[in-house]
């Protein structure tokens, strides 16, 4: 039966062609598609490691401003803000967080293995506190920190995992460069891309204001209590400015930026769904087309084998199988390349992402052409062979 359906499609391969290529291409847009939905899924499946609630992002600007003159003010504004009834804790870090678009590699190595993380230096106030960090592992950062020669250093959960599996991470040595940092502690998460990119990981580490061989951070991040609304942004401007004078301080309550991240990052995303669901429109009334097309071209074929003793359910069979058999060559043909997405790692993603992709792809593929050859393989099912050949 099987070699029977392949000889017919190869008997009409210049009218199938078209319809093979179109299932390809579809289905590589499909798998493309699927494949940066997965992946953004997962990713936004991991937690973040901070509720961006109740978070402001505060950029500096010092302008011209003497450095030596930076670190006193800096140091005096973080103070200040600290006294304000509204605000609950306030740090000064570097400004790669989620949604800032900022970010800071540094390559961590241990033994063999290396890998790029994001490094996040704090300088003033209590950061753990004011991102609500969960501390898994080890311990935070205590006063002489920033002084010590050991480097301290705490990584999130995943960066452990990479360097030291499951073992206890407390006293262990990553290096990056000629610095050699010592490990004391571990917080679950801390993702610095958002919750749709992938997690690479992060260490934070501590330094002084004091310390002139590093630039001051830029960036405020002040937790706010609970019921504070943008009206406040005034009286803060007003209160960091009685400190910073000449200075620019630019506001942003996280939750603006998460939206604005959202948007950037899901528009692309529903531009390929609307892409792609195009083209699997395209696809199924090519289907149709095709099988009412068949229908009628061969009305005497379908004739003749009724009234050979084909039975109703066989002519249903053999064109739903005929056009299962397109479908399985526009399929083979897509898995070929989509499997070089995986061996080439084409989109930086992880393998597991692809396989899953192909496999949705070609389920949806394949009940799509059943949906759609279902009434038309039925219309062919019912014809009356003595009609049929009557009108022959």
């Amino acid at each position: 039966m099987i070699k029977h359906l392949f000889k017919l499609v190869w008997n009409r391969r210049r009218a199938n062609f078209l319809m093979i290529m179109a299932i390809f291409f579809s289905f590589l847009v499909l798998f493309g598609t699927i494949s940066v939905l997965v992946s953004s899924w997962k990713n936004y499946k991991q937690p973040l490691g901070f509720e961006p609630e109740r978070i402001w992002y505060v950029n500096i600007q010092h302008f011209q401003t003497p450095k030596d003159e930076v670190r006193v003010v800096s140091e005096q504004l973080v103070r200040r803000l600290q006294t304000l009834p509204e605000i609950e804790q306030v740090a000064l870090a570097s400004g790669n967080s989620a949604y800032s678009g900022w970010s800071n590699m540094s390559g961590l190595t241990h033994g063999n293995l290396q890998r790029g993380i994001n490094a996040v230096t704090i300088q003033a106030g209590d950061f753990k506190k004011t991102m609500n960090l969960n501390l898994v592992e080890g311990r935070w950062f205590q006063a002489g920190d920033e002084f010590s020669n050991k480097k301290p250093i705490v990584v999130t959960q995943n960066v452990k995992e990479f360097f030291f599996g499951n073992e206890p991470v407390a006293g262990k040595k990553l290096k990056s460069g000629d610095d050699e940092f010592t490990v004391i502690g571990v917080v679950d998460a801390y993702r610095t891309r958002g919750e749709l990119n992938s997690d690479v990981g992060t260490f934070m580490r501590i330094s002084s204001l004091a310390d002139t061989s590093r630039l001051v951070e830029n960036t405020l991040y002040l937790r706010m209590k609970p019921g504070i609304t943008s009206g406040f942004e005034e009286k803060l401007l007003k209160e960091a400015g009685a400190v910073a004078t000449g200075w620019k301080l630019d506001v942003k309550p996280m939750e603006v930026m998460r939206s604005s991240y959202l948007k950037e990052n899901l528009t692309p995303l529903v531009v390929f769904a609307i892409i792609c669901a195009f083209l699997i429109l395209n696809v199924a009334l090519g289907i149709f087309g095709v099988l009412w097309y068949n229908i009628n071209k061969r009305y005497s074929e379908i004739g003749l084998r009724r009234a050979l003793g084909a039975t109703a359910n066989q002519i249903y069979r053999q064109f739903l199988g005929e056009i299962l058999v397109l479908a399985t060559l526009g399929l083979v043909l897509g898995s070929f390349f989509a499997i070089q997405f995986v061996l080439l790692d084409v989109m930086g993603m992880q393998p597991e992402v692809y396989y899953y992709a192909l496999a949705i792809s070609i389920v949806v593929i394949y009940l799509l052409v059943i949906v759609c050859a279902f009434q038309p393989s039925r219309q062919a099912a019912a014809i009356h062979p003595a009609i049929a050949l009557h009108e022959e």
